[in-house]
């Protein structure tokens, strides 16, 4: 929830790192409904088609395409690299720290 979410941000000091935190509860649909990501662009006044999602699940990959967003896939969580592909990633990555390697 937001309380846990934003909690955790300010104990490990991330909490001026961030714009906009979604929590499952921030929109009444959440992924694999584009929902979370849509109210996320908006808050930054960025178009979907100009975000990146990066995500570990088959959820993330779905909802970030219903959006109409970029999809990296990371394997460092749940997903598998063959069905991060079928839900949509544009690239798969070993893990979010290969992030740089795509800028």
């Amino acid at each position: 929830d937001a309380h846990t979410t934003n909690a955790f941000l300010h104990q490990f000091s991330l909490a001026n790192q961030f714009q906009v935190v979604v929590t499952s509860q921030t929109c009444r649909y959440t992924k694999p409904f584009p929902d979370p990501l849509l109210f996320a662009a908006e808050q930054l006044s960025i178009d979907p088609e100009n975000c990146l999602m990066v995500g570990d699940t088959t959820v993330d990959m779905k909802a970030a395409k219903l959006a109409g967003m970029q999809a990296v896939g990371v394997l460092c969580g749940f997903g598998r690299e063959k069905e991060l592909l079928r839900a949509g990633a544009d690239v798969i990555l070993p893990s979010t720290a290969d992030l740089l390697s795509l800028f």
